[in-house]
């Protein structure tokens, strides 16, 4: 009996023993299926980043040749080369990843090249065979063109040339701008700063070169010389892919796993691969632990493995959700964007894009550091996500710009939309302890069947932004005038540049004058710009387009240096002082090494400063308030008078008003010219009046032109008048000749 048990228990131990055995071999096998899969997805994954990386990289470079080779253009630098020399050169230093610019004639010589000063000896591209099949592709048409990847020997160095023809107004091709990419360094066409181990990417051209590649495991000549072996990917029919993206290829001896995607628009293979030993390395850790675990106790095994499935999934979980996803603020990144937007093409759906930009970001992250900047945007995305339906699809495109896709609506129905995601930002933000102000400009774009691309729809989104941001915490529909005002803004800034060098500015003066006894208690000084190509141009268009490209503080320094010149002679021609005043930008304060600048041009000055007013408007205080307040009392200090001007019209509060070191208030002319249309409008400009009255302030009326307005506001008890009906604007002869003549 007791045998006939020791058999069965032996017998009993085998079969389990067997079963189990049978069963881990399952196991063991599943579980490299799924590791193989694992990095299957992870290669596909990775090589869809990269070959967005790649795209956004070489159309950022298509504008940039575009852009370049129409200001050229302008310049006439096909004629002069010399004309193009600064612009190019800087266009060149401010473009990472960019070895050099060059400007080519149609014939394929070269007759401009950033990096060499000489305009003789310069190469004719069609002369060279590696340079010539790609030269004639790039003039006669209207995109950019790949060169394969050479050696520049004047410039010792490998890159990836790109050439692009640039039509004029007639639609002929005069010119071929030409780059250098450079292959190596931390500046390259593949923008991926840190590269997963054992990972190599490679982009492959039609014609059988490799374009780029790195890591490099061969010399830089070796790799870019030689014709890549497309037997590889004739192995594509005959293997069982694990992934439709995957194939098993065999480089250099090694086999390796490798994901495979053509990028039409610039006829590249984009291939990623990893050594098939990585894969294997991987699930023999695995299986070694597994197998001890197994021998050692055969109930931990499940649970353990059970336990790897649970991570495993996780973790896929975690890389598709970090692919499609920004990692700060979790809504959509700029991937699933492009996918989500190719999708709704596809399906024909007519949908409206918004492009959203936060006002004086730079700002708050100079002023605070980038950790309370990327707090402050991933309030901004819960704000989004809070008051938008969850049918709007949200992501971020870079920095501080969100873009929403909003289905088909009525156009009334998407300027409430705008006006509710504006209404988001009227709300300040509180990061800690800090109180933060900020708005956003959005530009609108709709998508019809007459729009193809992805990159137009948000090219025409971007025209949008750009003209909503002149006026900040607004929002652009896109119209066809828009993209010509655009045109209009980048020649505004490429004169405005040269401005001050030229002499084209000149300044007049606005009496100020005094409500009782009509004299000149001062003037207000008035920036005007002649250019030699855009005539006169006002200064509602180009202090806005100075503002943004930062022109403004080099202005800012020129007026208030001219000024306290011309008005210390108008003093001694006329034996009469008063006050000066000069208008100051919100943005020669949006930081402290702004502010310190401001108050060294003042300081160094030998102009009194008793004498002298800064006007600043409301909107000066849209960021920090307190940083700003603090240090107006600084400029206060040195004896400095501030005006408030344009009151009523911008973001200030009576209780920030109550706070400002400030001993005039200016009523905007707006409010003066609508005085008699109702009441409501009489009343207000009283209440300004009294407002100024009560808390000590001098106020100051703007746009006086009749004798009823004078009128009315010497009933109110207004202390000081500007306008037409005393004087227009005066050049400082025609001031001389006024003071002389109320004298």
């Amino acid at each position: 009996m007791s045998k006939l048990k020791e058999v069965n228990f032996w017998l009993v131990y085998i079969v389990v023993s067997v079963l189990i055995l049978t069963a881990a071999i399952f196991i063991f096998y599943y579980e490299w299926i799924i590791n193989k899969n694992k990095y299957a997805e992870n290669l596909t994954n990775f090589n869809k980043i990269s070959v967005q990386s790649t795209i956004s990289s070489f159309r950022n470079k298509e504008s940039t040749l575009k852009i370049l080779g129409e200001n050229l253009l302008d310049l006439d630098a096909l004629n002069n080369p010399e004309n193009g020399r600064k612009l190019i050169n800087d266009m060149k230093r401010v473009n990472k990843g960019i070895v050099a610019f060059g400007l080519a004639q149609y014939d394929g010589q070269l007759i401009l090249v950033s990096t060499i000063d000489s305009l003789t000896n310069l190469p004719n591209l069609m002369d060279n065979k590696l340079t010539s099949k790609s030269f004639e592709e790039a003039r006669d048409s209207q995109k950019m063109h790949l060169g394969r990847s050479y050696f520049m020997e004047n410039l010792g160095k490998w890159v990836i040339p790109i050439r692009m023809g640039v039509q004029d107004k007639a639609g002929k091709t005069p010119l071929v701008m030409t780059a250098g990419i450079q292959v190596d360094g931390e500046s390259s066409v593949f923008n991926l700063k840190e590269l997963p181990s054992d990972l190599k990417v490679q982009l492959i051209r039609s014609d059988g070169f490799i374009q780029f590649e790195t890591p490099l495991t061969k010399t830089l000549e070796e790799t870019y010389s030689n014709e890549y072996d497309f037997n590889k990917f004739r192995q594509i029919d005959k293997i069982k892919e694990l992934t439709p993206d995957v194939i098993t290829v065999t480089t250099n001896g090694k086999k390796c796993m490798m994901s495979v995607i053509y990028i039409e628009e610039y006829e590249l293979f984009s291939l990623v691969s990893i050594p098939y030993e990585v894969v294997t390395k991987d699930f023999n850790k695995k299986l070694i632990i597994s197998m001890v675990l197994l021998f050692i106790l055969l109930g931990i095994l499940y649970f353990l493995f059970s336990y790897s499935i649970k991570i495993q999934t996780r973790t896929r979980n975690e890389l598709r959700y970090i692919a499609n996803h920004d990692t700060l603020t979790g809504v959509y990144n700029r991937y699933s964007l492009n996918q989500e937007i190719s999708k709704r093409m596809q399906e024909a759906k007519n949908f409206y894009v918004f492009f959203l930009d936060l006002d004086n970001f730079k700002y708050i992250n100079d002023t605070y550091g980038h950790l309370v900047g990327d707090k402050l945007l991933k309030d901004v995305a819960k704000r989004l996500k809070a008051r938008l339906f969850k049918k709007d699809f949200i992501a971020r495109n870079a920095g501080d710009e969100f873009i929403v896709l909003i289905d088909e609506r009525s156009e009334e129905t998407v300027r409430t939309i705008a006006k509710k995601i504006l209404d988001i930002f009227s709300n300040n933000f509180k990061i800690g302890e800090i109180e933060l102000f900020t708005g956003v400009s959005i530009g609108i774009s709709r998508y019809n069947k007459s729009k193809t691309t992805t990159s137009e729809l948000l090219n025409q989104a971007d025209m949008a932004l750009y003209k909503a941001k002149e006026n900040k915490n607004s929002y652009v529909i896109f119209s066809k005038a828009i993209y010509g005002n655009t045109k209009e803004i980048v020649q505004i800034e490429t004169q405005l540049r040269q401005a001050i060098y030229n002499n084209e500015f000149s300044l007049v003066y606005q009496p100020k004058i005094n409500s009782k006894t009509h004299e000149v208690i001062g003037v207000e000084a008035l920036l005007r710009w002649n250019n030699k190509k855009l005539g006169f141009v006002s200064p509602e268009k180009f202090i806005k387009v100075a503002e943004k490209s930062g022109i403004i503080n080099d202005i800012g320094e020129f007026v208030i240096k001219k000024a306290q010149a011309d008005i210390k002679e108008v003093w001694k021609e006329t034996s009469k002082e008063f006050t000066l005043s000069v208008n100051v930008s919100p943005r020669q304060l949006v930081s402290i090494k702004e502010m310190n600048r401001f108050k060294k041009v003042i300081l160094n000055s030998s102009f009194p400063n008793d004498k002298f007013m800064i006007e600043i408007t409301e909107n000066i205080f849209v960021g920090d308030v307190k940083r700003i307040i603090l240090f107006l009392n600084t400029i206060k200090s040195y004896n400095v008078s501030i005006s408030l001007d344009d009151f009523g019209t911008g973001y200030s509060s009576l209780s920030i008003l109550s706070k400002l070191p400030i001993s005039e208030l200016k009523i905007d002319k707006s409010f003066i010219h609508n005085m008699f249309l109702n009441d409501e409008n009489m009343k207000l400009v009283k209440s300004i009046v009294n407002i100024g009255k009560d808390i000590n302030l001098k106020v100051v009326a703007e746009g006086v032109e009749e004798q009823k307005e004078l009128e009315l506001l010497e009933s109110f008890g207004c202390d000081i008048y500007q306008g037409y009906y005393f004087s227009k604007p005066l050049s400082k002869e025609e001031l001389i000749k006024f003071i002389k003549r109320k004298i």
